[in-house]
């Protein structure tokens, strides 16, 4: 419910800069500037929280390259201060990953709300940003904001992800994979998902990755014990697989 005021109430004020704007009482800016605008500070503001380092360094970057003549900062965009988060990202994630993880167990402890899901209908039933999800198929939908879900079905065979403009956590190691496999669909537009899977798993990546990178870490080479294959589109996205 804090959320909804807090993004509803931002909307209206961006709404009445660009009325104001367009009147010439402040610096004009065209609605699509406005509106991309509105969704790199969302997903940034967001991502604060969970200290999801890839949504705060990618909504920045994007920010100076709409604005890098303003900021006199041509010289660097847009190639430049894109890898430049990417690095950054991978970077934070390396001096950073472990008190990430403490700080999120605490976030995690303090603000988690469990409800059930229809599996059948393949919708959440809650907005909740943190939730545990069972079931055979499981449908996974963010926009605009960002979720954390623990998997902990005990026969899982498909989940779906869709990321938009927003930040999604998805941990599969208290899932169980009797078939050997799960099939992961993604469809990543402006977004950044981490994947958390058990250690003696294998990956199989089959995204197709438009401007956006699907990176692992903590790779494991042990006897393996299922598989995740991943499909699906990746656009503008960022897509972590990280072993735990």
């Amino acid at each position: 419910m804090k959320r909804n005021y807090f993004w509803g109430s931002f909307l209206i004020l961006a709404a009445a800069y660009l009325v104001v704007s367009q009147m010439g009482y402040l610096p004009k800016m065209g609605p699509f500037t406005l509106i991309f605008t509105v969704v790199c500070l969302a997903v940034f503001i967001s991502s604060i929280p969970n200290l999801n380092f890839g949504g705060i360094l990618f909504s920045l970057a994007f920010i100076g390259i709409m604005y890098d003549k303003q900021l006199g900062i041509t010289a660097i965009t847009p190639w430049t201060i894109l890898l430049v988060a990417l690095l950054g990202t991978i970077g934070l994630h390396l001096l950073f990953g472990r008190f990430r993880k403490k700080h999120r167990h605490w976030y995690t402890n303090h603000h988690k709300k469990i409800s059930a899901y229809d599996t059948e209908s393949w919708q959440e039933k809650d907005d909740a940003e943190r939730e545990s999800v069972e079931g055979e198929f499981v449908s996974l939908r963010v926009s605009f904001s960002s979720i954390i879900r623990y998997i902990t079905s005990t026969n899982l065979q498909t989940v779906n992800i869709e990321a938009s403009f927003g930040a999604a956590e998805v941990y599969f190691d208290h899932a169980q994979i009797p078939s050997g496999n799960v099939t992961v669909n993604v469809d990543v537009n402006f977004s950044g998902v981490q994947l958390y899977v058990p250690h003696n798993w294998q990956v199989i990546n089959h995204v197709s990755s438009s401007f956006g990178a699907v990176n692992e870490e903590n790779k494991h080479t042990g006897e393996l014990t299922g598989t995740l294959t991943l499909e699906g589109n990746n656009s503008f996205g960022g897509i972590t697989i990280i072993y735990v």
